[in-house]
């Protein structure tokens, strides 16, 4: 038996009850760490969703609040899915007059050990803003298929998605003004407009008559017999039209017969343009090799260069008019000359500056003529796609980014797919079937080219 002053002495039970005693904090700062870590990590989670969410907004090419808060919400509930936080919701949306979109969120994280000293948990909350629009000016050139096929509710359809693709950047460029336009209408021809008569990078001639004794010879019908009306069928820039046409089984022909008379004929130039020859009809160069002014040819709606005017830019769209075959490769090619500094139009920015160009080709067909130069009277397909693709290419290797938009188009025609290649990459090729969802197609590049960014 231990005596007393023994029990004093003898230390060897100590160790077991320090143990215990150091072992009791340990575990609880262990504990609060690793609570501390999970509330860390939530709220990383919940910013990034926060972030994503606020992107998503800005980026979607909506000016509503409303319908941008809808957007946020169901962004930022599908990326954050912790297992650990609970009452999440965001606890604040905003939209200011400069379109900064700010979401505010907040949630909790349960404790364990930690909870003996907040046995609520810890309140996470995070902040996070985007702003729509850009840092640098933005160039947009429209390139709009004007052809016949696009007669009636295409063009309808068209006009009111360039109008639709106009008010995002109007209501949310506001107060930067960082972005103009030009409006390309084109079909076989491309129209540069009359105030373009004199200049230097334009070879047409003045407005003229002339007469001459114009003889011909022909041999009357006699009689005929056997004759019906039989149904026909054309084409106008590959859509298909019937016609009546008398057709005679026997049709007896009397002597030949000589008429001369003096014709008139008068030459007029209405802002037609022709192609350089090949391969300047595919380069913005070299504007002392002058663009042909084509006489006596009619080709739609003049060319509308850069500007910022948002009532000017609706005039022009509004006058667009459906009109002959298609030849994509000039479009491409004026939009691409109203984009550059250089003649034959100088609004464009040099490309070394703080400036970001874009092409949007919108199309409904497929390439239907090609260049005989300087006029587009073949009808060979597979050169006016090599055309239209190496235009395409120049321009992109310029530093222009390129979107093609294509309604009701075979997939799988030449045409699609070189418009495919066309544009700078996948995400930036839309193929869609009717020309009702041109308007969305138009608002989603819009969101596109007005890339958001953090701000806070």
């Amino acid at each position: 038996m231990k005596t007393p002053t023994s029990m004093l002495v003898d230390r060897s039970g100590n160790f077991a009850l320090m143990a215990a005693l150091v072992a009791t904090p340990v575990i609880m700062a262990s504990g609060i760490a690793i609570d501390m870590i999970t509330a860390y990590t939530t709220r990383t989670e919940m910013q990034n969703a926060a972030d994503a969410a606020v992107l998503a907004a800005a980026s979607s090419g909506e000016t509503e609040p409303t319908v941008l808060e809808t957007i946020a919400k169901n962004s930022f509930e599908a990326n954050f899915k912790s297992a650990f936080a609970s009452e999440v919701r965001i606890t604040d949306f905003t939209v200011s007059s400069d379109n900064r979109i700010t979401l505010k969120a907040s949630a909790r994280t349960p404790l364990t050990l930690a909870k003996i000293i907040r046995p609520d948990g810890i309140d996470v909350k995070i902040l996070s803003q985007a702003q729509s629009g850009s840092e640098d000016d933005i160039e947009i050139a429209l390139a709009l298929d004007n052809t016949y096929s696009m007669t009636g509710q295409k063009l309808t359809d068209l006009k009111a998605a360039s109008n639709a693709l106009l008010d995002v950047f109007e209501k949310m460029d506001a107060k930067q003004k960082k972005a103009r336009f030009s409006i390309v209408p084109f079909s076989r021809y491309v129209n540069v407009g009359m105030s373009y008569r004199n200049a230097s990078w334009l070879d047409v001639k003045d407005d003229y008559s002339t007469t001459a004794r114009v003889c011909t010879k022909s041999r009357p019908v006699v009689s005929q017999s056997g004759c019906t009306t039989e149904k026909k069928t054309g084409y106008n820039d590959g859509v298909p039209y019937t016609y009546d046409q008398k057709v005679c089984s026997n049709t007896v022909y009397g002597d030949e017969v000589e008429t001369c008379s003096n014709k008139t004929t008068n030459y007029k130039w209405s802002g037609c343009v022709g192609s350089r020859t090949n391969p300047l009809d595919t380069q913005d160069i070299s504007p002392d090799k002058k663009y042909p002014g084509l006489m006596n040819i009619k080709c739609g709606a003049a060319i509308t260069t850069l500007t910022s005017d948002y009532t000017k830019l609706r005039a022009a769209i509004k006058a667009m008019v459906a009109n002959d075959e298609t030849y994509i490769a000039p479009g491409v090619l004026w939009g691409w000359n109203t984009l550059s500094q250089g003649e034959p139009f100088t609004d464009g920015k040099a490309y070394d500056a703080d400036v970001k160009k874009f092409i949007i080709i919108m199309t409904d067909g497929t390439n239907t003529v090609s260049p005989t130069y300087p006029t587009h009277t073949k009808k060979d397909t597979v050169k006016s796609n090599t055309l239209m693709s190496t235009v395409c290419q120049n321009a992109k290797n310029k530093g222009v980014t390129i979107f093609t938009v294509a309604v009701g188009i075979d997939k799988s025609s030449s045409t699609a797919v070189e418009l495919g290649k066309c544009a700078s990459d996948a995400d930036k090729a839309v193929l869609v079937q009717e020309s009702n969802t041109l308007i969305g197609v138009f608002e989603g590049i819009a969101g596109q080219i007005l890339t958001p960014r953090l701000t806070m």
